[in-house]
């Protein structure tokens, strides 16, 4: 069974800094009401970010990889009614859109699943006890066409953009202010939570993520916060 029900109504506040008219729509593969009403509870603080429904069963979970107007697909790999990897596979079959879409929710860091998420073209593994503020990153960063990997014992944690990485030589040229600024972009927050939370204006935010992004050699905020795993600096804010 589905639950194709919305649990947050847009408000004008839904309206991005980029200018998109609609929130990201989220949409939960699961079988738990608890982990349904939990992602709920994470998202209604994020206006740009809406969870619309939920499937608890195999070919629900299939209809929606397949639905167009949903842009992340959260799932949960430890839902025991569905088969994930024959999941990415149909869906494979039919377009390998929705497998793009997909953020996988993983109890086990040297998860299996993870080379088979990645050669299918996956959006992402991530743990599944990492903090609201990571999940909430990496679906805006499956959303904006990147993927994110899981931290592996052999590697580092990182998100992989589909694109060529910023050098650790750029970061360099970040002043102290614009490193703490990308560090609360990858965190979730907007310009005027960051404003509040370094006690500055909003336009002083503004400012410093345009010159943050000028010589990253970026184009928008997604991109940065993508920069932000790939260098490390956000796993300190998260694991303290």
């Amino acid at each position: 069974m589905s639950e194709a029900r919305s649990d947050q109504n847009p408000t004008s506040d839904d309206v991005t800094e980029g200018g998109a008219p609609e929130p990201t729509r989220v949409f939960l593969i699961d079988d738990s009401s608890l982990v349904h009403a939990g992602l709920a509870y994470v998202l209604r603080g994020y206006p740009d970010l809406v969870l619309v429904g939920s499937a608890r069963d195999s070919p629900t979970a299939l209809d929606a990889m397949l639905d167009a107007s949903l842009d992340v697909l959260v799932v949960n790999t430890a839902c025991r009614s569905i088969d994930v990897v024959q999941l990415m596979h149909r869906a494979v079959h039919h377009s390998d859109a929705g497998v793009s879409r997909m953020l996988l929710l993983t109890n086990d860091p040297d998860t299996p699943l993870y080379p088979e998420a990645d050669k299918l073209g996956a959006g992402g593994v991530i743990l599944a006890c990492e903090a609201p503020e990571f999940l909430v990153s990496a679906i805006r960063l499956v959303a904006g066409g990147y993927r994110v990997g899981v931290p592996h014992k052999s590697e580092a944690n990182r998100a992989t953009p589909r694109r060529p990485s910023v050098r650790n030589s750029a970061l360099d040229l970040l002043t102290l202010r614009e490193r703490q600024v990308l560090t609360l972009l990858a965190r979730g927050m907007r310009n005027a939570e960051i404003a509040g939370e370094l006690v500055v204006s909003e336009s002083t935010v503004k400012t410093h993520v345009q010159n943050l992004l000028i010589k990253l050699g970026l184009r928008n905020r997604a991109s940065a916060v993508a920069v932000a795993y790939e260098s490390g600096i956000t796993r300190a804010q998260w694991s303290g």
